[in-house]
C-alpha cells in the first residue's frame, strides 16, 4: 500500500478528499509518499517523494484527468524513475509489488515539505535546461537522486532507497544537468576541441584523453564550454576525477555542487586504492597522480562550510594536511581561519604553535597568530611581539580590519605584502577580529608606536 501525503496545493488541485486513516507506517506493507504541486511555464508538474529516503520522481505536464486513475499514474512515474537511475530489474518488482492501492492523506513532516521545496527549484532549473529531446522526467529523475541530500547526512536519495530494498544502486552523475554530448567521431571532435595538440592523443588512452580535455576545460573563459568538455571527459573516462571538480566549481547550486565533489573524492580515491594511501601520505601534491583528488577535496571542504556543515570541513582540511604535509594548496590558512571563526581558539593555537607551520611568516598567518595571543594574554609582552611581526608582512592590513571590507569576487593570486591581500585577509576575517572585545584598538595603538 502507498500512503500518499498531499500538500494543500496538490489536494486543492486534485480535489481528492484526505481520508486520515490510522495506518501503520513502520509496517513493511506500507510505503509512505509525499507529493506537491507546481508550475513550470504555464505547465502542472507533480512531484513525488519518499518520505524516509527522498527519492523523488516527476510527472510533468499533468492535467486534472490524469488523477482520475492516481494509482497508474504513480506506478507509471515511480516506474520510469527507478529505471533512469539504473535500478536493477529485481528491485523494480519488488518495489512495485507495494503499489497495489493508493490511501491520499494530508501532508504532515515539515523537514520532507522543506526538502521538497529546494527540490521544487532545483526542477524548475533542470527543466529549463533540458533539450527537446530529452524526457524531463528522466533528467529530474537523475538529478534529485544523484544529489546528496543534507537530511540524509549528505547520503544520495537513490542509495539509499535502493538499500531500503536490499539492493546498492550509486547515482550516475554523468547524465545529470546539462547531459553528455551525442556520440561522435572521436578524432573529429578532438581536433575541434584541441586543435593540434590532438595529434599527439592518436593513441592514447581513454583516461589520457579524458584528461587532456579537462586541461582544455580550465582555459575557457565561458562555464557552458567547461561543462561540456568535462561531460565528455566523463563520457570516455567515468573515473576521471578533475571533471567532477569542473562540475563542481561550475554548479548553480551548493548541493549541486556537493554532488560533484562528493563523487570526484569518491572515484579519485578508489583509483588511487587504499596501498596509495599508506605508502604516499604526507606528499600527495609531490605526486601528479593524486592531485585531482586533492582538488576535490579542496572543492568539497569549501562546499560544506557553506552548507553549514562546519565540523566536516574542518575534518577534510585537517585531512588534506595529512596527506599533504607541504600544504601546497594553503589549506593550513583555510583551517585557521574555520577555527577562528568557530571561536576554536585553543584548538587554533594549538594548531598554529605546535604544529609543522609554526615559522610560517606569512601575513594571514602572522595576523591571526597575534589575534590567538592576544585572546590568550590581552596586551602582553608576547602579543605585541606577535602584532609587530605582523606588521612588517603588510601593512595594509590593520586599515581593512577597522573598516571591514567584502569582495565581489576573490582574486586568483594575491601579492604578498599587498592591499589585494590586505583587502582578501579582512574579507575573511574582519568578522573574527571585531568579535573580539578591545583587539582592534589594541591593534591600532602599537600600529602607530
Amino acid at each position: 500500500m502507498i500512503l500518499l501525503r498531499g500538500t494543500q496545493k496538490f489536494l486543492l488541485f486534485s480535489g481528492i478528499k484526505p481520508q486520515s486513516l490510522s495506518l501503520n507506517t513502520d509496517s513493511p506493507s506500507v510505503s509512505e509518499w509525499f507529493v506537491n504541486l507546481f508550475y513550470h511555464e504555464h505547465k502542472k508538474q507533480l512531484l513525488f517523494t519518499h518520505r524516509s529516503t527522498l527519492f523523488s520522481f516527476l510527472v510533468a505536464g499533468v492535467k486534472k484527468k490524469d488523477l482520475k486513475n492516481l494509482r497508474e499514474l504513480f506506478y507509471k512515474g515511480l516506474s520510469r524513475a527507478m529505471f533512469h537511475t539504473h535500478c536493477p530489474s529485481e528491485m523494480m518488482q519488488k518495489v512495485l509489488q507495494g503499489c497495489d492501492e493508493i490511501v491520499v492523506d494530508k501532508a504532515n513532516d515539515r523537514s520532507v515539505l522543506a526538502s521538497m521545496n529546494q527540490m521544487v527549484l532545483n526542477s524548475r532549473w533542470w527543466l529549463s535546461k533540458a533539450k527537446k529531446d530529452e524526457d524531463p522526467a528522466a533528467v529530474v529523475a537523475a538529478q534529485l537522486n544523484g544529489m546528496p541530500m543534507g537530511a540524509l547526512k549528505y547520503g544520495f536519495p537513490i542509495e539509499t532507497f535502493s538499500a531500503l530494498y536490499g539492493y546498492k544502486v550509486p547515482p550516475d552523475l554523468r547524465n545529470i544537468l546539462w547531459g553528455i554530448p551525442k556520440e561522435e567521431d572521436l578524432k573529429t571532435y578532438l581536433r575541434r576541441e584541441l586543435g593540434e595538440a590532438a595529434s599527439e592523443l592518436a593513441d592514447a588512452s581513454p583516461a589520457r584523453i579524458a584528461q587532456e580535455l579537462i586541461y582544455e576545460a580550465w582555459e575557457r573563459a565561458d562555464s557552458d564550454e567547461r561543462v561540456g568538455l568535462a561531460q565528455k571527459a566523463l563520457n570516455l573516462d567515468p573515473n576521471c576525477t578533475d571533471a567532477y571538480v569542473v562540475l563542481g566549481d561550475s554548479a548553480e547550486y551548493l548541493d549541486e555542487a556537493a554532488t560533484y565533489f562528493l563523487q570526484g573524492v569518491r572515484v579519485g580515491k578508489e583509483a588511487l586504492g587504499q596501498k596509495f594511501f599508506i605508502e604516499n601520505a604526507g606528499q600527495f601534491w609531490a605526486l601528479l597522480e593524486s592531485r585531482p583528488y586533492m582538488r576535490a577535496l579542496a572543492g568539497l571542504q569549501e562546499i560544506l562550510w557553506e552548507l553549514g556543515k562546519h565540523a566536516e570541513a574542518i575534518e577534510v582540511c585537517r585531512d588534506m594536511l595529512c596527506l599533504n604535509e607541504n600544504d601546497n594548496q594553503g589549506m593550513r590558512y583555510v583551517l585557521a581561519g574555520y577555527l577562528a571563526k568557530r571561536s576554536k581558539f585553543a584548538e587554533l593555537e594549538q594548531f598554529m604553535e605546535d604544529g609543522p607551520y609554526a615559522n610560517d611568516c606569512s601575513a594571514p598567518w602572522c595576523y591571526t597568530r597575534a589575534l590567538v595571543w592576544f585572546i590568550k594574554e590581552g596586551d602582553s609582552l608576547q602579543s605585541r611581539e606577535m602584532m609587530a611581526r605582523a606588521f612588517k608582512t603588510n601593512k595594509f592590513i590593520p586599515n581593512y580590519l577597522v573598516k571591514g571590507f567584502r569582495l565581489k569576487a576573490i582574486p586568483d593570486y594575491l601579492s604578498m605584502g599587498g592591499e589585494d591581500e590586505a583587502r582578501y585577509y579582512a574579507h575573511e576575517m574582519a568578522t573574527v577580529w571585531r568579535r573580539v572585545k578591545g583587539v582592534l584598538d589594541w591593534m591600532m595603538a602599537n600600529h602607530h608606536n
